[in-house]
């Protein structure tokens, strides 16, 4: 018994001490190819976040669940072409397990001929672009819309708002036109009403491609993934379907499975259900067996893990299996704040006949279950959530303006409209900061007008607020992102770290802090994470914020990287300055997990270069990947369980999600 003691005690501290870094790779499954193919007279083309059919010059768009949202637009004039380009040939297969079919599907699929080039819809799984491919000058695109969407026009010109009042859920599409030039840079195009539905855009002299299209959607990470050396594969949910997408390199394939949930995935096996039935096919879909699922005593499957000779199930039993527990060490793990009721699961060992050979009674907090996984090791099976760690890392994420030199900028009532301007001009040596006419300086920034406000004053059309010597300058640049909104202290978290890695500047939020107080306006100057190791640290989950070219999503797929194991972060603190009453308070201090208070707006203040027309979406981009590893950071249960029986349990220092 003694002996016993020692070996669950043993693997507890192992849990608890051994910290692997993970190798970060580029695994985003959302930016691989949507797939074109014909269907009678049409075309469709199917991804998670939108469907699309083109017949007769009219492209109809479905980018939400009912029916009635969908976008119908018109490109006329179009001579009809060869729909499909061979070069852009991509194998994917439908049915189901055992009876899957090849498709002839396409990357890119033509849609006719105009004098000045050809035009082509191609894209993404969320986003759908048209492509008017320049042979002649002068170019321009023409189309329209021919639904019940109500259309809003920016006002600069460079996108259209598009919502539907008829659908239940919040369903709207911004739509841009840029150029492109042979070097690949991006530029605005402008939308231009011509009449009733009707928009035309203008190509520049220099475009070889003009390009018409809508981002869809909120990112959101594959159900199911698996990686082995170069291969990786993904499922995302279609309705009741599946897909499963599997990446080598520069190739990919698509399998689409009718009525099929993925439960697993391994380095030769699928693990599926369809119908009754629990399924392991090979990674052509075949069917190497099966097994009805009440069999296996499950009415629900929660996770899983395929090895070489076994297969582990983790699932709900609506009644008890008989056969003899595992022999195998198992511990459970989940956060010990959990305060749902515990509930009986059974992790279920099977061979690849998928007979059952051991079933362990293991109990989990309900609200637990939906994110529980399963994991061979070595020592024996960990069934939970969490990652469990006996020490971390941090790192600081710190805007380069300091407190001492802030103290000295001049401040009106509780605003902070000169400490901007101010930090600017301590940030240009070569500059004299002059304030003047105090009175059309802001005093908060609460809303999107603000900023241009900022760029005025810098052009000196309010006074003279910068010189160089005696003569008047303007610094130049813009004050950018002026529509970043956190609606959590964790999103807005995750943007100050970024832009004070990025840029070094500092970022501005109205926050309600203490609780219970009205919102005041304050800056943040310091932003503290920690993790288990310093792979996870979120500047090292997105490849230190940098973003690469083409459209937001690909730059963020290009500069995040998706860990293959958990991968969790933790925000220890934020540290801000805040102006009031005509008094200056720096270095205030709130911690990560103190939910006290709630910032409402978010404003990104300062004075980076822009070089990229896609930076601030790409921005938003990268945030909405890094966020699903944000965690809290104390206690996570450990429960051991020997031959069936609980023998001990204990608690380990450690990183846990929180789910609403």
């Amino acid at each position: 018994m003694k002996q016993l003691t020692l070996t669950a005690l043993a693997h507890i501290a192992l849990l608890g001490s051994i910290v692997t870094p993970v190798q970060a790779q580029n695994l985003d499954s959302t930016t691989l190819p949507i797939l074109f193919f014909a269907q009678g007279d049409s075309y469709r083309a199917l991804s998670p976040w939108y469907s699309l059919r083109y017949q007769a010059q009219l492209v109809e768009l479905q980018t939400c669940s009912e029916a009635a949202c969908i976008q119908s637009i018109k490109f006329n004039g179009l001579e009809a072409t060869n729909s499909f380009d061979e070069r852009n040939y991509h194998a994917s297969f439908a049915g189901q397990a055992g009876s899957m079919k090849k498709q002839d599907t396409y990357s890119q699929l033509n849609l006719g001929q105009y004098e000045q080039g050809t035009l082509y819809a191609s894209g993404n799984q969320r986003r759908i672009t048209f492509t008017l491919q320049v042979s002649e000058q002068p170019s321009s695109l023409q189309f329209e819309f021919s639904d019940d969407y109500s259309t809003s026009i920016s006002d600069d010109n460079a996108s259209l708002n598009r919502i539907s009042k008829a659908c239940k859920s919040t369903c709207s599409t911004t739509w841009q036109a840029f150029n492109i030039d042979k070097d690949g840079r991006y530029t605005s195009a402008k939308f231009l009403p011509t009449q009733a539905g009707r928009w035309t855009v203008h190509g520049s002299t220099d475009a070889v491609k003009l390009e018409l299209t809508t981002l869809i959607g909120q990112y959101q990470p594959p159900n199911k993934r698996h990686h082995q050396e170069d291969l990786s594969q993904s499922s995302l949910s279609l309705n009741q379907d599946s897909v499963i997408m599997m990446q080598q390199g520069e190739l990919h394939n698509q399998y689409t499975f009718y009525d099929t949930q993925v439960h697993g995935m391994g380095d030769n096996h699928w693990l599926l259900r369809q119908d009754e039935s629990l399924m392991l096919t090979d990674h052509s879909a075949n069917v190497q067996s099966a097994m009805r699922i009440d069999n296996l005593g499950l009415q629900q499957i929660i996770s899983s893990d395929i090895k070489s000779e076994s297969v582990f199930v983790l699932g709900v039993p609506y009644e008890y299996a008989k056969p003899s527990p595992s022999s195998r060490t198992i511990i459970s793990q989940y956060p010990e704040t959990s305060t749902s009721p515990m509930v009986a699961t059974q992790l279920l060992e099977l061979d690849h006949a998928l007979n059952l050979l051991f079933a362990t009674t293991i109990y989990l907090p309900e609200s637990e279950l939906p994110y529980a996984t399963v994991e061979l090791h070595e020592w024996g099976v960990l069934v939970g959530t969490g990652e469990a760690a006996a020490k971390s890392t941090s790192h600081s994420y710190v805007a380069n303006q300091s407190s001492s030199a802030m103290a000295g900028c001049p401040m009106v009532a509780s605003g902070y409209g000169y400490g901007l301007l101010c930090w600017k001009a301590l940030n240009n040596p070569t500059l004299t900061y002059t304030p003047a006419n105090s009175a059309m300086i802001p005093v908060t920034v609460v809303d999107n007008t603000t900023p241009t406000l900022m760029n005025q004053l810098e052009d000196n059309q309010h006074g003279i607020i910068f010189k160089d010597g005696s003569n008047p300058v303007d610094p130049g640049g813009s004050w950018t992102h002026p529509d970043n909104i956190a609606t959590s202290k964790e999103d807005l978290a995750l943007a100050i770290a970024m832009y004070h890695y990025r840029w070094g500047s500092p970022v501005a939020a109205n926050i309600v802090y203490p609780a219970g107080s009205p919102s005041q306006p304050v800056m943040f100057r310091e932003v503290e994470y920690q993790a288990a190791n310093s792979s996870n640290l979120p500047h090292n989950v997105c490849n230190h914020f940098a973003a690469s070219s083409g459209y937001p999503e690909y730059q963020a797929a290009d500069a995040c990287m998706t860990q293959t194991g958990f991968g969790l972060f933790s925000l220890m603190s934020l540290t801000f300055d805040r102006w009031q009453g005509g008094n200056y308070y720096p270095n205030l201090n709130v911690g990560g997990q103190d939910n006290s208070w709630f910032p409402w707006f978010t404003n990104f203040v300062g004075d980076p270069p822009v070089t990229d027309p896609f930076q601030a979406q790409a921005s938003k981009e990268m945030a909405a990947r890094i966020k699903h590893y944000n965690a809290n950071y104390g206690r996570l249960i450990q429960d051991t369980y020997l031959n069936g029986q609980l023998f001990s349990q204990g608690t380990v220092a450690g990183y846990y999600q929180t789910h609403l």
